[in-house]
């Protein structure tokens, strides 16, 4: 009875046989399964690269992934090359020599004491620092040079660009050493450094223009030779800057927190806590600026010119004007701004503060040609003739730098 209830609870197949038992008569045999095992490591290898090793499948799969040069859907960027090490290498719209490499991850460093970095032979390399290491980076814009000196430990993501290529002098506020600035153009939220060698000097940069790593770049770099006499003006002023940061402030802390809820699109909780960094600080000629743009990404237009306006009148094109396009972690939603922006612009054309932030956050996003109608019909009104004059002085002087630059 036992044996013929347990016979009677096995699951039979039409055939006949088990489950079990069907799977094993149809699985290859040993020397089959070795056979196959071989023909497909020997496909792996004939597809890898020539390293001395094989990769797997899926590494073939993610490499030839990553290898393609896409367009990427951003409108304000193209993707020109993703790499193998998980960064991406790009070129903002409007500029013609500059190509950034960037990392993927956007947001606060997992690791702090680590620094990423390619030297001369472009090899990503890896360093652990200490607080007070620091670096300085070469930025160039047609005959004018910048040396800025960035502290990696401190480093979360770059937030600002200036557009004139100034940076105030004796500003030790630890937020813009969390959230820095770049100068002249955009080069990604995190960029991976470039080391170049000289004979005097190593210093580093943002640009892989010209770098010689890929044919589309072309083969001569757009880097001036540095020696002895290029360090004599910025050896003091790098020196000011390596002094380091100052201790954290309650203006600090509350810019970090306007900053976190940027990120989270609470716009009208960033716009309040940059108003109460202000008022702690106010001799910042920057913080003005993030403010503006707290009270544009809310779609609060009035608010927002009477911002820009004030933060204009404490500078002029010598002394700097600031756009933080860093605020925004995705760079289509700062695009999808600035065009519903211009559709109400272009509705109100008698409106000059909407014209004024139309001018001002095109320039923003290198669109110098663009920005040069709005600009001159805020000018027309006595309330925003100021600030678009510093504006359109601005852009003069980027149109004949952006003229002299040779063609690709």
């Amino acid at each position: 009875m036992i044996g013929k209830r347990l016979g009677g609870d096995r699951a039979k197949t039409d055939s006949g046989r088990t489950v079990r038992e069907r799977s094993i008569v149809n699985r290859p045999k040993r020397s089959e399964r070795i056979t196959q095992t071989r023909q497909r490591k020997e496909s792996v290898r004939r597809e890898a690269p020539k390293t001395g090793r094989a990769e797997s499948p899926r590494h073939v799969r993610n490499r030839a992934v990553n290898e393609t040069r896409v367009v990427n859907r951003n409108r304000n960027t193209t993707l020109v090359e993703r790499t193998r090490r998980g960064t991406e290498r790009r070129r903002p719209r409007g500029t013609r020599r500059v190509i950034y490499e960037d990392r993927r991850r956007i947001g606060p460093k997992s690791r702090r004491h680590e620094h990423v970095y390619r030297d001369r032979h472009r090899r990503l390399c890896h360093r652990i620092i200490w607080p007070r290491y620091h670096f300085p980076v070469y930025y160039r814009w047609g005959p004018r040079v910048v040396f800025r000196h960035v502290y990696p430990y401190y480093h979360r993501r770059y937030v600002f660009v200036s557009l004139g290529g100034f940076w105030p002098t004796g500003y030790t506020y630890v937020r813009y050493y969390w959230y820095p600035s770049h100068y002249y153009h955009w080069y990604g939220y995190d960029p991976v450094p470039r080391e170049v060698h000289s004979d005097t000097y190593n210093y580093y940069t943002y640009n892989y223009y010209g770098d010689g790593t890929s044919t589309s770049y072309g083969e001569t770099t757009d880097l001036a030779p540095v020696d002895h006499t290029t360090f004599t003006d910025v050896r003091e002023k790098l020196a000011q800057q390596a002094e380091g940061p100052a201790a954290e402030a309650l203006s600090d802390t509350l810019f970090e927190e306007g900053v976190k809820a940027f990120e989270q699109a609470d716009y009208a909780g960033a716009a309040e806590k940059f108003a109460a960094a202000m008022e702690l600080a106010p001799d910042d000629v920057i913080l003005p600026f993030a403010y503006a743009q707290a009270l544009f990404a809310d779609s609060r237009y009035a608010q927002a010119a009477e911002a820009l306006r004030s933060a204009l009148d404490k500078v002029s094109p010598e002394q700097g004007v600031f756009y933080p396009r860093g605020l925004y972690i995705d760079e289509e939603t700062l695009m999808t701004q600035i065009y519903r922006l211009q559709e109400e612009a272009e509705q109100y054309l008698f409106n000059t503060d909407l014209q004024l932030l139309l001018g001002y956050h095109r320039l923003g996003v290198g669109e110098v040609d663009s920005a040069m109608a709005p600009l001159t019909k805020a000018k027309g009104d006595y309330r925003n003739s100021a600030a678009a004059s510093v504006l359109l002085e601005l852009a003069e002087k980027l149109r004949e730098e952006n003229a002299n630059e040779p063609n690709e």
